[in-house]
């Protein structure tokens, strides 16, 4: 996330203000009970227990299945009974008295948020906070786009999709019906005949990219719901179209287009491009995967022009190299930067080797599995902007208590709340060769890597922002807890503490992320 300097200073004294009236809510008596302490162990194995049945000792037909779908994103105001304000004067930007003089009840019904935005403007995600940039046009070149690959193994199959946005939740509180990942992977999964553990739903991040969280002054009601027929659609249509195919993968070193951006300390960088490509019959490409950490703030956002910036470079130029369906998922991008503004996107896709050159998987043996939680938000700026609705993440006012790290019996991270957050975790194995994990938000390199090392695979793929993008997940080692409170948001987080910790929900959710994570990955060895 890029922070402007000039609203900085008015978020910290607005999300004083309204932490300050929330924080009489949560004085409010809730229960006098004390909640039932969360720990990773235990999350993953309950997980476990209630999702996808692997059938281990049923005989499987040899070989993948892949299928794969695009589908346009570019706003289509008329199909949907909507109107796109192209104006740019017409659309409202975050004022000094937002948060002393809300909108009217009248605004908040048209807009969706409390925003002072204008209901009909497409907002970017990622500068500033509040309504910053509007979208007027669309980079013609590149596009938005919902993009999904389908692998299965004749019996289990997982679904990945990227949708060209900032980020996108895992339960809205007010948005949208049934549209968070949750939801659409109850849904598309029953009619599917798929688990709904085998849905990943990502962000590429774009910071010119519609903002679909609410963050930045979010969108339209009906490009909201243009987005989720558009999933829904590139969902359907990769599961259709699923054939025999061969499936290789590989790792690229790729040091010089990305670097760590801590302010406060050096931290471990992500260095690796990995990708998968799917190869039919016919000898035609049916996807590229790649996945790779930098943040994409790389094209410039005052022109109105909504643009996917290096990943959008990247997946059309794996398309033209290769043909079939180029998508690209984030990984520990949360201290991570470009080195190569948006024309690494070209760079990196012409790092993918030709066809033939990768590690052809002999094992298709796919297995998936998939945690949620309840986390405890001990951020109060994040959790005063969230209830609310000007962040429209669904949060619990139950409380909650977590316990994790590599140690929880003698070195644990403890964390307890008033309002919890559910968070999802998500791990695949294909033979024992490739792994992939999902996590719900702006992970680390530190993170990521020891994902890499554990999952004692030849390629892993350790997804950030994947079914939910609730802020940055640092491990608790990371991570300032006075920054957190709002520190970061000043000057940019470079005089005191690092900016991130500001965005970050607890203390203890990137290790929890973790631990979870790489129990799963052990539960499907």
């Amino acid at each position: 996330m890029k922070l402007s300097r000039t609203i900085a200073a008015g978020l910290v004294a607005g999300a004083t203000l309204v932490g300050s009236a929330w924080a009489g809510v949560g004085l409010v008596p809730i229960s006098t009970d004390t909640p039932p302490v969360v720990d990773a162990d235990a999350a993953a194995t309950t997980a476990g227990a209630v999702g996808i049945e692997h059938r281990t000792g049923v005989p499987k037909p040899a070989g993948s299945l892949v299928g794969a779908a695009k589908v346009s994103i570019y706003p289509d105001p008329e199909t949907y009974d909507g109107t796109w304000e192209r104006d740019r004067a017409k659309c409202a930007t975050l004022s000094e008295d937002a948060f002393s003089n809300p909108p009217s009840g009248d605004h908040l019904a048209a807009a969706g948020t409390p925003w002072p935005e204008n209901p009909s403007c497409i907002y970017m995600g990622g500068y500033g906070i509040g309504p910053m940039n509007p979208i007027v046009e669309v980079e013609p070149d590149y596009g938005f786009w919902v993009r999904s690959v389908a692998i299965g193994d004749g019996t289990d199959t997982i679904v990945l999709t990227v949708i060209d946005a900032e980020g996108y939740l895992w339960d809205y509180k007010s948005k949208c019906e049934r549209c968070g990942s949750k939801q659409l992977a109850e849904d598309l999964g029953a009619e599917l005949g798929i688990a709904k553990e085998s849905f990943v739903i990502a962000a590429t991040h774009s910071h010119t990219a519609p903002d679909l969280i609410g963050g930045w002054g979010f969108v339209p009601d009906w490009y909201m719901n243009q987005v989720t027929d558009a999933i829904k659609t590139s969902v359907r249509d990769a599961v259709a179209t699923m054939r025999p195919a061969t499936i290789e993968v590989g790792e690229v070193t790729a040091r010089g287009q990305n670097r760590e951006r801590r302010d406060t300390y050096r931290s471990a960088e992500e260095q690796q491009l990995t990708w998968l490509r799917a190869i039919d019959e016919k000898k035609d490409v049916i996807a590229t995967v790649g996945a790779y950490a930098a943040h994409p703030t790389s094209a410039e956002e005052s022109t109105g022009l909504g643009d996917p910036d290096w990943i959008g470079r990247f997946e059309k130029g794996v398309e033209e190299r290769f043909g079939g369906v180029g998508l690209h998922f984030m990984t520990g991008l949360g201290n991570m930067s470009t080195s190569g503004g948006v024309e690494m996107g070209h760079v990196l896709a012409g790092m993918v080797p030709d066809i033939g050159d990768g590690t052809v998987l002999t094992n298709t043996d796919l297995r998936v599995t998939q945690a949620t939680w309840e986390q405890p938000a001990t951020n109060v700026p994040l959790t005063a902007l969230g209830f609310p609705g000007f962040f429209d993440r669904e949060f619990l006012t139950t409380p909650s208590a977590l316990r994790t790290g590599k140690s929880p019996d003698t070195a644990p991270c403890l964390s307890t709340s008033a309002f919890t957050v559910e968070l999802p975790a998500t791990a695949a194995r294909i033979g024992d060769q490739f792994a992939l994990t999902a996590a719900p938000g702006e992970v680390f390199s530190n993170l990521t890597n020891t994902i890499k090392d554990n999952a004692k695979a030849t390629v892993t793929m350790p997804l950030a922002q994947a079914n939910d993008a609730l802020g940055y997940m640092p491990q608790s080692f990371e991570l300032s807890p006075v920054g957190q409170q709002g520190l970061g948001f000043v000057a940019g987080g470079v005089l005191i503490v690092n900016y991130e910790d500001s965005y970050a929900i607890d203390r203890c959710v990137g290790d929890m992320v973790l631990e979870t994570t790489l129990t799963l990955l052990d539960s499907i060895r």
